[in-house]
């Protein structure tokens, strides 16, 4: 049996280069998360920004009812947090580790936004702000408009389990089965591909 590949990625990673990372993230504290351990929750307040550069973590809501609706996925090189701690509000989100031995470092807003300035990335940091906002746009209309099926090709990417992605677009994980193991699923977004 072939490979299972990752079709339709919505692209999740949000940063800068390696080495503009290393520079906005310099001195700052490197935490070690352990799978399901908190980086943010709801109520908080939120200070920091933080660079996933090891790992894989979910930010999520919750409602009183229990059900959790992942609003993202982020894989390594990617900064989380940020438009939380711009906002100035508790949250509303959490966010948590996905795997062991997720790596990251926490630097404050103030201190981030003054080593964007100072590198230049301002432009860079904005447009990769309205990136977020526009894949949440999407994100939504999706959800709303397609039924499962046109979910799942749009948002599949083999590194999320089937629990994973049907909580990030709204259907059950039996649905999401169903639709991965009908005979035409990688044969009709190979196709598309060609």
């Amino acid at each position: 049996m072939a490979e299972k590949q990752s079709f339709n990625i919505t692209n999740m990673r949000n940063g800068f280069p390696k080495e503009k990372m290393e520079q906005l993230f310099e001195d700052c504290p490197v935490i070690v998360l352990r799978k399901n351990d908190p980086i943010y929750t709801t109520d908080q307040l939120l200070t920091d920004v933080f660079w996933v550069s090891e790992g894989m973590v979910e930010v999520f809501i919750m409602n009183e009812q229990g059900h959790k609706q992942v609003v993202a996925f982020h894989f390594p090189d990617s900064i989380v947090g940020e438009i939380e701690s711009l906002y100035g509000d508790p949250c509303g989100l959490s966010c948590i580790a996905l795997k062991n031995h997720t790596v990251i470092h926490k630097c404050n807003i103030e201190v981030f936004y003054q080593r964007v300035l100072d590198l230049g990335l301002m432009r860079q940091w904005v447009t990769m702000l309205a990136g977020k906002t526009h894949t949440n746009v999407l994100q939504l209309a999706t959800v709303a408009l397609d039924d499962c099926e046109g979910r799942v090709r749009t948002y599949y990417n083999n590194e999320l389990t089937h629990q994973q992605l049907s909580e990030l677009i709204g259907c059950s994980r039996v649905q999401v089965t169903r639709v991965l193991n009908s005979p035409d699923f990688y044969q009709n977004n190979t196709d598309k591909e060609d």
